[in-house]
């Protein structure tokens, strides 16, 4: 259906925007998180969930377990990650880069983060390098104790440096636990 001027996806779309900038400002106020107890995350779930096939045709999720330590210390906010990953494949991924804390409300907290990586494949995907980026993106709920228990999406690519590039993204159950 065609309303004037605008389809209505498009119309909704609109709506959204209007809905969402209308929202009382204090209802968005994001706190980026000062420096704090280290943490130690681990997790589990799915490597390749919706990854492009490789040159070799590995086309498939294997399970895949994740440790990440994040500083207490942060840089007007930013502070730094080092974590490890491997797969049931044999895909092993260390990696290291800078993440930051958003609390959305005292107990929700959003946690981008950005890093280089160093990639073995084992019997895994191949991912066109060793030398890989990867980007997150995490959503935890905080208890009363500290702990967090979250959702984590994950991209790791090699960014298009070399000619075959197919990527593969994460979906990770996470618990971090403060370290102090």
């Amino acid at each position: 259906m065609r309303l004037p001027f605008f389809t209505v996806p498009q119309w909704l779309r609109i709506l959204g925007l209007v809905t969402l900038f209308s929202v009382a400002p204090s209802a968005w106020a994001v706190t980026l998180m000062p420096s704090g107890a280290p943490y130690l995350s681990v997790g589990a779930g799915a490597f390749n969930l919706v990854g492009a096939v490789d040159d070799a045709g590995y086309n498939h999720t294997p399970a895949e377990f994740n440790a990440e330590y994040q500083s207490g210390f942060r840089f007007y906010g930013i502070g730094y990650m080092l974590g490890l990953l491997a797969n049931t494949d044999g895909g092993v991924d260390g990696y290291g880069g800078l993440y930051a804390d958003l609390a959305l409300t005292p107990h929700w907290i959003l946690t981008p983060e950005a890093a280089v990586s160093g990639y073995s494949q084992g019997n895994s995907k191949n991912m066109g390098s060793n030398f890989l980026f990867r980007l997150e993106l995490g959503l935890a709920y905080q208890m009363d104790d500290g702990g967090r228990l979250g959702l984590k999406i994950a991209h790791l690519s090699n960014g298009d440096l070399y000619t075959s590039n197919p990527g593969e993204n994460e979906l990770l159950v996470t618990y971090s636990f403060p370290l102090s």
